[in-house]
């Protein structure tokens, strides 16, 4: 049973990704206009260099609208503007290069009813995964690691699709420092330390060739760095207790 809703807000951060972006938006407003809630979706371009933001902008309406930079700044900063945008009680970030079939979607919102963060996990029995061989050891290697340096009893941090209740959200993403890769991690590993209730949904996953180059394999190595960079930062917020003494570095971006 879906949950009573007012509104919810699904955040798409999009970099060059011209070939998927059009058909991503439109999959995604098409379910959502099958829900019985209010919604919008925001579109983060995250400088990209080829048509996306044009793509995104052309088929934008009064439900979708496109934020939108000239400069790379990185998956982690594309979510929080986004996040510092939406107005909804309920967020969802959803990847914009489609490799996560839509229809799950309401699978997600659905499970905010018992949740705090809701996360789309590959490894999850009922997964339709169709994903080469290569990027599911990859995947399998890189989360092996995620649990051994910080400790989160999850599986797969790495799937684009989560959805949060938005009090939840704030008080994540007032801690978030990373701008790139390893955002999924950091947000999961601040939402560990400060209790969040987190479960996790099937999805299903079709390879859409967009990010497997030599491109995908230099984000996967900088998402590991980022994993040791981020076991510093828990190391710290252990010792200075989180829950009772916010910390003393910048954030990201100022709420």
């Amino acid at each position: 049973m879906t949950p009573k809703l007012d509104t919810i807000s699904v955040i798409m951060p999009a970099f060059n990704v011209e070939s998927v972006i059009e058909k991503s938006i439109k999959e995604t407003n098409q379910k959502l206009e099958s829900l019985d809630f209010r919604y919008e979706i925001i579109v983060v371009d995250d400088g990209s260099r080829d048509a996306t933001r044009k793509i995104a902008k052309s088929v934008s309406n009064s439900n979708v609208r496109v934020l939108s930079y000239d400069m790379n700044q990185g998956k982690g900063y594309a979510l929080t503007m986004g996040a510092i945008n939406a107005v909804s009680d309920y967020v969802v970030f959803m990847d914009g290069d489609g490799d996560i079939d839509t229809k799950v979607l309401e699978r997600f919102i659905s499970a905010l009813d018992h949740a705090d963060i809701v996360v789309g996990s590959k490894r999850h029995p009922d997964s339709v995964v169709e994903l080469p061989v290569l990027r599911r050891f990859l995947s399998l290697g890189f989360n092996i690691l995620v649990r051994f340096m910080t400790g989160i009893k999850l599986w797969d941090t790495q799937v684009g699709f989560k959805a949060f209740r938005r009090d939840t959200l704030i008080d994540i993403m007032k801690l978030v420092s990373v701008r790139k890769y390893a955002i999924d991690v950091e947000i999961l590993t601040i939402a560990t330390l400060l209790n969040k209730k987190i479960v996790t949904v099937p999805v299903e996953v079709h390879n859409n060739n967009v990010l497997f180059s030599a491109r995908y394999i230099i984000r996967m190595l900088i998402d590991i760095l980022g994993i040791a960079y981020r076991l510093r930062i828990k190391r710290w917020y252990q010792k200075n207790n989180v829950t009772k003494n916010p910390p003393k570095y910048k954030p990201l971006i100022r709420w």
